[in-house]
């Protein structure tokens, strides 16, 4: 009777000792927050007169961006500088 009680018991303490690890689901922020950038930069590109290719690079250490704006008009490549400064703050 002995070894059966202290089975019972050990199964017990085992059963018992942690509760089940549970997996986080990760946050969907990341995502919406690229859709929301891509997004205001088709705005941008809808205001912008003229050709002016822009290259939107994220760095991936954190939420900070940087860009490359081409184009033949000096003015345009300026006020698409500009406009990305204020939309995604630099």
């Amino acid at each position: 009777m002995k070894p059966f009680a202290m089975v019972v018991g050990l199964l017990l303490l085992l059963g018992c000792s942690k509760p089940p690890e549970t997996v986080l689901p990760k946050p969907v922020a990341e995502p919406q927050k690229e859709d929301q950038y891509r997004r205001e930069l088709d705005e941008i590109r809808k205001t912008i007169k003229g050709e002016v290719k822009i290259k939107l690079k994220k760095d991936g250490k954190g939420d900070f961006y940087s860009w490359e704006i081409s184009g033949k008009d000096a003015g345009e490549v300026l006020k698409a500088n500009d406009t990305l400064v204020k939309k995604l703050g630099k």
